[in-house]
Formats: structure tokens, sequence, C-alpha cells
């Protein structure tokens, strides 16, 4: 039995161990994504984030009650973004592009790496998650991990001011762009728009979807199921 005990108690025990997951995971989805825009402003020459003392993955650093807020309440959010200053970029609109993807490349790295460590455990080691609690407690934190990391990729992808999509975006275009102008003057807006309709759960399923389906089947193939 993974929870044993009476029915209150396990559904008590599963609850708490459901919210421990998830902060463990919340502890290294975020601060790894905005620990990587740190990194990569510092390498093109911008060390405004170590100044600031964000060059970390200290969890408190990063964090931002409005963006968890999100998280809770419409299944997408963000972290307090790092500051940086462009004019200390060395190669200018490709240091910013370089250091715009970096956090979205941190996040699909480590989705994916958590959901090949979950099937390869799933293959070779099950017992391990059978384990009472702590078991459960991995098989969640493993999970909730990968859908973590791939909502801050696909959501960080939106071109929306001011996430990592619109920066990506205004890397490759002119100052006076007017839908960049237009993205930026409405995105209060924008985002309530997002949130409220299910655009983007429908955005991420789509999207996600994909990239889990394609993931798993390579991984189990590799794995041998």
């Amino acid at each position: 039995m993974l929870f044993p005990g009476s029915n209150v108690e396990v559904s008590f025990l599963y609850t708490l161990v459901y919210i421990v997951a998830m902060v463990m995971a919340l502890f290294v989805a975020m601060p790894f994504h905005e620990f990587a825009h740190a990194a990569a402003a510092k390498r093109e020459g911008d060390y405004t984030a170590v100044a600031y003392r964000r060059y970390t993955l200290a969890f408190h650093r990063h964090f931002d009650w409005r963006g968890f807020l999100f998280l809770l309440l419409f299944r997408f959010g963000w972290a307090k973004p790092v500051p940086i200053d462009e004019r200390n970029f060395r190669r200018g609109k490709k240091s910013k592009f370089f250091v715009s993807i970096a956090g979205i490349l941190a996040n699909l790295i480590l989705g994916t790496v958590f959901l090949f460590l979950q099937l390869l455990i799933y293959r070779f080691f099950p017992k391990v998650f059978a384990i009472p609690v702590y078991g459960f407690l991995l098989e969640m934190f493993l999970e909730i991990s990968v859908s973590l990391n791939f909502m801050l990729v696909f959501f960080n992808l939106l071109p929306i001011y001011p996430l990592d999509g619109y920066k990506i975006v205004e890397s490759f275009c002119k100052y006076d762009n007017k839908f960049l102008d237009f993205m930026k003057r409405y995105s209060f807006i924008i985002f309530l728009v997002v949130a409220f309709t299910g655009l983007y759960s429908l955005f991420y399923e789509m999207t996600a979807g994909l990239l889990y389906t394609g993931l798993f089947k390579l991984f189990t193939w590799i794995l041998g199921f």
C-alpha cells in the first residue's frame, strides 16, 4: 500500500504529497529558467543579473507571486524576470535572441530529462514507485516536473510582452514594428483573453501534446518497452 491508514488519512496524505511534489518541481523549473537567462546574459557581456544577485538557482530570488497565482488558477505562470541591460550585449540582437531563448531551452532540457528518468525507473526499477509515500512522492515529482517544464516552454514562446517569445520576435524586428507595439501596449488584456477563453489550454494541448507523444515513443523504443 502506498498510503496505509483510513480513507480520510489516505486522502489527506495523498493531497499533502502532491502539494510537496508540486513545490519541489517549482523549486527546480522556475529558478533553472531564470538562471539560464542570467548565465546567457553573462556570456554575452551583461553582468546586470550578477550585480542584482540573480545569477543563482535559489528559488526565493526568482519568485513572483503574480506568476505563481496565475499558475495555480490558470495552469500557466512565470517567475520574476532577470534584470538585463541590452546595451552591454557584445553581439546586439544576436545576443538578445540567445539570452531570450536560453530559459526556454533550459526548461525543454529539464522536461525531457525528467520524462526519460521517469520512464527509465518504470522500465528497470518499477518497485521504487511502490515504496509507501516516498515512491509516490518521486513519481508525482517527475510527472509534475515534465508537465511544468513543458508548460514553461510553450507559455514563454507566446509573443506577448514581456514573455521570452516577444523578445525572440523582437530580436528579428525593427524597433518600430507595429505588431510588437500592439502586443506590448495591450499585453495585460491579451493575458486575460488567453487565460479566460482557454486559448492557451488549446495551444498547450496541441504543442506540448505532440512533443510529449514524440518523446514518449522515442524513449520507450530506446528503453525497450
